[in-house]
């Protein structure tokens, strides 16, 4: 005896590939309105109401195709797989962009009630409607049990679908609504050239980013980068100025050798053709004001922060996440910390990597985030990060062809004037001529002293250049162990404790916390070279020494805590304004708090068990007053005076770089300010005294 079987599936499964596999329900949205592009629609709507609470609606209308009640039930109904597969080309030449269906699931899924109405191009006249009540899967115990009715009658109407979502049961919060207008005004790009889809939302958000992203602003670019992996997997690329003048020009070899140390060169790279456009903009009004633009600083940077990043578009389409906040896929920002000169990072450039993958080589994730990262993907992103590399190569060459010329001109004329003054003492009669020769030389003799007085300083600065450049790579690198220890401690937390029970707190629990709390420190660590080096810092301002002491020493807290140090913040009411930058201010306090912590965390003699540090402010109708005291041991002048403390090289520490008193000096000295030290304070340990200009308001 036989009997026929079949596989059948839980209603669960509905759940599980719906709301569980898509982690954001505007992901969701976005893949309705990706079906209305390949349905060749010229626009799309999506309507939001009452969204923010459970019981709410969405609704999204195209004017496309529509669908037949053959597509309804082979294609829009059939989860796993799509019909976008088989078809190459739509009617009007689009490449179709979706996958198995499931994105499309976790929308429908998002609401109690589903009501699909649509009217087929091909069948004019007539409209197809198609209603689910999810709660009848919840009642059977196979998904095939529940049977579906299409209802077919005559329209007026034009063709096109209309998908009604009701009664909502996630609530979409301000953060998904932000994300989804953001998709929605990206997904076809803000770059320059025809765009034949256009959505549309009825959110203020929207309304207010696509006002900001479809203002056009690539004129303004310093350069503009060009390049092209052709379906052998050759690459090329083309630097252009602000003018649109070629910089330079790069065939394979030179750009895919561009990212290695030993300019080794693949034949050919492992991926679909693709085009690659970035535009790079120096944020500063002297820029703008040469190339005469209308446009100014502040507003481009507003664009910038609403575009910025590379983004990847897939058979025009824009791919989430590539380009959001957070998904620097080609490590711009990276390469920019490890060599900052003329690199691009995601706030000063808007790029896009358009493919279009015929032979459907990339492979979207199953929960709509991305690509898998296939060697295809993988051979896609290194041809991006060899184009950035090249280009910033160029850039690095011009720059010191450049400097080159100054260097020469400024020799030039400096032999020239040397010149003209002899050829005109040579006139004068032998007494001036002796006098002003006397004066020249000792001039003369001045003048190099002071060079090579520059000159030093150039080559401290170097060196503190590349102290932290090198510091804020390892910083970046820390950031992921950090976070691998941090997750792994929880999770052995988690299983130890409910393995173990009772015996996981008198045996695990301390060691654990233990781990986590040096986790927290390594984080502080590496969060502190980069917040230290953000570029608005350095921006010459109205600074409240007060705000940024705070800041300091909570960004210290984690490593304080870690080596049992108390930081006591005294500071006086109503701010202390200086005018300086953040980064000077910072730079003074970050450097005195590592001085006074790293004493704390070496033996020594007498002392107290109390670990506590110091930061006061005061002040005067014309000066602000800064102190940093600890009870430490204090400066050791028998090893180094105290007047020697500020050179640069001179420390006690035998690992010490000598630096961090140099910087505070010079810093204070920049805000035309003074720095004094007592060996043995107030609190009994070093003592630092800074005096800086109070200025006049903090507004």
């Amino acid at each position: 005896m036989t009997s026929i079987a079949s596989l059948r599936f839980s209603p669960e499964i509905l759940r599980r590939l719906g709301e569980e596999l898509v982690p954001h329900p505007d992901l969701g949205v976005i893949e309705l309105v990706r079906n209305a592009y390949d349905a060749d629609a010229p626009s799309c709507s999506v309507e939001l109401n009452s969204v923010e609470i459970s019981g709410g609606r969405i609704v999204v209308t195209d004017s496309g195709d529509g669908m037949s009640e053959d597509d309804i039930i082979s294609g829009w109904l059939l989860l796993g797989r799509s019909s976008k597969t088989e078809d190459k080309l739509t009617r009007n030449g689009r490449r179709k962009v979706g996958e198995k269906g499931l994105g499309r699931l976790a929308a429908l899924r998002l609401g109690r009630y589903v009501t699909l109405t649509t009217r087929p191009r091909e069948n004019p006249g007539m409209q197809h409607v198609l209603r689910i009540d999810w709660r009848s899967f919840d009642a059977v115990s196979a998904v095939e049990d529940v049977e579906l009715t299409i209802t077919t009658t005559q329209t007026e109407e034009e063709p096109g679908t209309r998908i009604e979502i009701d009664e909502l049961s996630t609530e979409f919060k301000p953060r998904d609504v932000e994300r989804l207008a953001r998709a929605l005004v990206l997904l076809t790009g803000p770059f320059p050239g025809p765009a034949d889809f256009r959505v549309d939302l009825n959110a203020p958000e929207f309304q207010k980013l696509a006002s900001i992203v479809h203002q056009s602003f690539f004129d303004d670019a310093e350069y503009r980068i060009v390049a092209e992996l052709n379906d052998n997997g050759r690459a090329s690329a083309s630097l252009y100025d602000w003018r649109g003048e070629v910089i330079s020009s790069g065939g394979h070899s030179e750009v895919s050798s561009a990212g290695s140390e030993r300019g080794d060169s693949p034949l050919a790279y492992f991926a679909p053709a693709a085009q690659f456009e970035l535009w790079a903009f120096v944020l500063n009004a002297n820029a703008f004001t040469i190339r005469g633009s209308n446009h100014k600083v502040p507003e481009v940077r507003s664009w910038l922060k609403s575009v910025g990043g590379v983004h990847l578009y897939h058979r025009n389409l824009r791919v989430h996440p590539y380009g959001d906040d957070g998904h620097d896929w080609l490590d711009m920002n990276l390469r920019r910390v490890r060599s900052p000169e003329l690199r691009p990072g995601t706030n000063t450039a808007v790029g896009r990597m358009s493919v279009i993958d015929e032979e459907q080589r990339l492979t979207p994730k199953t929960d709509r985030t991305g690509f898998l990262e296939t060697p295809e993907f993988v051979e896609l992103a290194s041809f991006g990060r060899n184009v950035l590399d090249w280009a910033a190569k160029e850039l690095l060459r011009r720059r010191e062809q450049e400097k080159g010329k100054k260097r020469q001109q400024a020799g030039d004329k400096v032999e020239t004037a040397l010149n003209k003054l002899q050829d005109t003492v040579s006139k004068l009669p032998p007494q001036q001529r002796r006098e002003v020769l006397e004066a020249t030389n000792s001039l003369q003799s001045a003048f190099d002293e002071k060079v090579r007085a520059v000159e030093d300083e150039l080559l401290l600065y170097r060196t503190l250049s590349t102290v932290g450049t090198t510091t804020a790579v390892f910083a970046h690198e820390t950031r992921q162990p950090v976070d691998l220890i941090d997750q792994a401690s929880t999770v052995i937390a988690r299983r130890a404790s409910r393995l173990l029970k009772d015996e996981y707190l008198s045996q695990l629990s301390e060691p654990v916390e233990t781990v986590r709390r040096a986790a927290d420190s390594l984080r502080t660590y590496a969060d502190i070279p980069l917040r230290l080096l953000h570029r608005r810092k350095r921006h010459v301002k109205v600074v409240d020494v007060n705000e940024v002491a705070t800041d300091i020493v909570s960004l210290f807290e984690p490593h304080l805590q870690g080596a049992n140090i108390q930081v006591e913040l005294q500071l006086i009411d109503g701010g202390a304004p200086v005018k300086g930058t953040v980064a000077s201010i910072e730079a003074i306090l970050a450097n005195l708090l590592a001085n006074a912590t790293y004493v704390f965390t070496q033996p020594h003699s007498g002392g107290t068990s109390q670990r506590i540090i110091v930061v006061r402010t005061d002040a005067s109708p014309g000066s602000v007053f800064i102190a940093v005291m600890d009870n430490g041991p204090g400066i050791d002048t028998g090893k180094l005076a105290l007047r020697d403390i500020w050179l640069p090289g001179a420390t006690t520490r035998e690992d010490g770089t000598g630096l961090g008193l140099t910087i505070v000096r010079d810093a204070t000295r920049e805000l035309k300010g003074e720095v004094f030290a007592k060996a043995s304070g107030e609190y009994g340990g070093a003592e630092f005294n800074i005096e800086l200009p109070r200025a006049t308001s903090l507004s």
